[in-house]
């Protein structure tokens, strides 16, 4: 079994915790509406890893991230919203706990448009 996902490297004060997954595949992506404090171009970069190092990966990337930016991932049936310094679990389409992860990303000043993880 395994987790797949997707951050952001621009999202990241410390990079070595991709040490800890597979990069699948990176992309870069013109942003037409970044908020102020990102950069207009991100770098996308696509993950995997195995599904009994999911919650060691998210802890790693929780203090990894910086802040007001997340990153996730899932596994067959979990989603991982991942925060610096706090990370959120749940059932794919548990709508109430989206609905929790994605306030406490707007507490944090991300852009709503933003908070669009698919399930």
């Amino acid at each position: 079994m395994r987790f797949i996902g997707l951050l952001l490297k621009e999202s990241l004060q410390d990079d070595s915790v991709l040490t800890m997954v597979r990069i699948v595949k990176i992309e870069s992506w013109p942003i037409q509406e970044p908020a102020d404090f990102q950069p207009d171009v991100w770098t996308a970069v696509f993950f995997e890893g195995d599904t009994s190092q999911a919650d060691a990966f998210a802890q790693a990337l929780s203090s990894a991230l910086k802040p007001r930016w997340y990153a996730d991932f899932s596994t067959e049936t979990d989603r991982y919203i991942i925060f610096p310094g706090r990370i959120f679990t749940y059932p794919k389409g548990d709508a109430a706990r989206r609905a929790e992860a994605q306030q406490y990303g707007l507490s944090l000043g991300i852009p709503a448009r933003q908070l669009d993880w698919g399930e």
